[in-house]
């Protein structure tokens, strides 16, 4: 197996040797990034995270990549390496953090839906720290006053959603 890509890539000389230590992740690796961009950091994350989903799921890593599709991802002529590399990503990040990862999907949705709205923005708290979320308007005319007044009444729904959601697990 030709192991400069790692070392083309910027990878570790511990990552590499701690992949020796699994053929199996290690040849899958190297098929990742022959087709997908990965910087340094990102490769350390994609290893963690196979290596914990793998631990979680008890099935082999092959098994994970063809379930999830992440094969599919290198072989898409239409997207680019870094595309690749950024979808790849995703999907493990996703996959490894489900919870999380259906909040945020929430907290988008619910910010897209306010922003669409009120024209207002929606600051939900980093990792959803506390109970408690911002609201924020710009304003540059007297008549904005009114027309944010007029905006919030509407989208008292999405703002009650809104702190459901933050609240929900906390």
């Amino acid at each position: 197996m030709d192991l400069s890509i790692l070392e083309k890539r910027g990878i570790g000389v511990k990552i590499a040797e701690s992949l020796k230590r699994e053929p199996e992740l290690l040849e899958i690796s190297l098929k990742i990034l022959e087709k997908a961009a990965l910087n340094a950091n990102s490769f350390k994350n994609f290893i963690r995270y196979t290596r914990e989903i793998a631990l979680r799921e008890g099935k082999p890593f092959e098994e994970i990549f063809k379930n999830t599709g992440l094969f599919k991802i290198l072989e898409d002529e239409n997207m680019s390496e870094r595309t690749k590399g950024e979808e790849l990503m995703n999907r493990l990040y996703n996959l490894r953090y489900p919870l999380w990862s259906k909040k945020q999907a929430n907290f988008l949705k619910l910010k897209n839906k306010f922003r669409a709205e009120t024209g207002g923005e929606i600051v939900f708290p980093d990792f959803a720290e506390g109970n408690s979320f911002k609201i924020s308007f710009t304003i540059k005319e007297a008549s904005d006053i009114e027309k944010i007044e007029r905006t919030i009444a509407k989208a008292m729904p999405v703002l009650r959603e809104s702190l459901n959601e933050i609240k929900e697990n906390s």
